[in-house]
């Protein structure tokens, strides 16, 4: 058995796979094996999986979103290690980052969610969704400030926050049989997050390892203006998703509040074009909330709903914290 399964789900992979992989060579790590998932729209899968040592190849059985996919990977072997790391198609390993993320979890078991620095695919500037990341701590934020030729040796090899991407994120099993894997809920964007909150609620710590680097495109699937307007429809409806879950202190006055307040103001920006989402993205983000809206204001209905997709997909053992902000411990049987 391998230590770490990479999870790498391979969609419209093109021109990806191919410098994802070669990279990898830069990782001096030995004990991993790729598990490559091929959820529609490539050509490279088989070849790639014939050709070079340490990977096995899945098929999903129809295209899923993103958090469906690695659900796929991980009650198909993906678990059968001690670490996951679940690795965006749309990267390139700078250096041997794998290795730094691995030793900070060996030194403090506690330490179940880790990633590297991640700088956009040229490496002339850092990746967006990491700096968000990186924002909850003011030191490592600060250091950011100075761009991607900054040094890091001076900081903690380990820098804790809340929520971590995952372009390149590295996952102790025990912890992630724990927490549950992706909720299904978000489809794509902000199923990290959700996952993160988890892993924390279930007393372990998640953060951001400073010795190691890997580049990411982001939006690789973003090919056209179809698929954009899809992309910021997701983000606007797991927005509220995860607000809901994490950040609304009791849900049915969270969803007044946004109701009264945010909505219209959303809206209102939206409509004139001073949003980052388009108005028709926008509108159809909220349309999707509608059914939602019993697991949105009913932990307890969350909980069922989660619960039940937990016993479809046969995830072992206990879940000891379901998605709804606090510890619900659960047979999965």
């Amino acid at each position: 058995m391998f230590p770490v399964k990479i999870i790498l789900i391979a969609y419209n992979s093109g021109r990806w796979l191919k410098p994802c992989f070669d990279s990898l060579r830069r990782v001096s790590c030995n004990n991993y094996e790729v598990i490559l998932v091929d959820n529609g729209g490539n050509n490279m899968v088989v070849q790639l999986a014939r050709e070079m040592d340490k990977i096995s190849a899945l098929a999903t059985p129809f295209s899923m979103p993103f958090s469906e996919a690695n659900n796929f990977a991980l009650v198909n072997g993906g678990l059968d290690s001690e670490f996951v790391c679940f690795l965006n198609q749309d990267t390139i390993s700078r250096e041997d980052w794998l290795s730094a993320c691995l030793a900070v979890m060996e030194k403090d078991e506690m330490v179940a969610a880790v990633i590297p620095l991640i700088e956009n695919y040229d490496g002339t500037t850092w990746d967006q969704a990491f700096v968000t990341c990186a924002k909850a701590n003011p030191q490592l934020y600060e250091r950011l400030q100075q761009g991607v030729r900054g040094s890091f040796n001076d900081l903690p090899e380990f820098v804790e926050v809340p929520e971590i991407t995952a372009a390149a994120m590295v996952v102790r099993t025990e912890a992630l049989m724990k927490a549950g894997p992706f909720d299904p809920i978000y489809g794509s964007y902000y199923e990290d997050y959700d996952l993160c909150r988890r892993i924390a609620t279930a007393g372990y710590r998640v953060g951001i390892c400073t010795r190691g680097r890997v580049g990411h495109y982001g939006g690789s699937v973003t090919t056209d203006r179809k698929a954009y307007l899809r992309r910021a429809r997701w983000i606007c409806r797991n927005r509220v998703i995860y607000a809901a879950r994490w950040k609304w202190k009791n849900r049915l006055a969270g969803l007044v509040w946004y109701l009264a307040l945010d909505l219209p103001r959303n809206f209102a920006r939206s409509l004139l074009g001073r949003s980052a989402i388009p108005f028709r993205s926008f509108l159809r983000a909220h349309l999707d909330l509608v059914p939602l809206l019993p697991r949105l204001i009913s932990p307890c209905h969350d909980r069922k709903v989660w619960l039940q997709y937990l016993r479809a997909i046969g995830w072992p053992g206990l879940v000891e914290h379901a998605p709804t902000g606090g510890p619900q411990p659960v047979e999965i049987n």
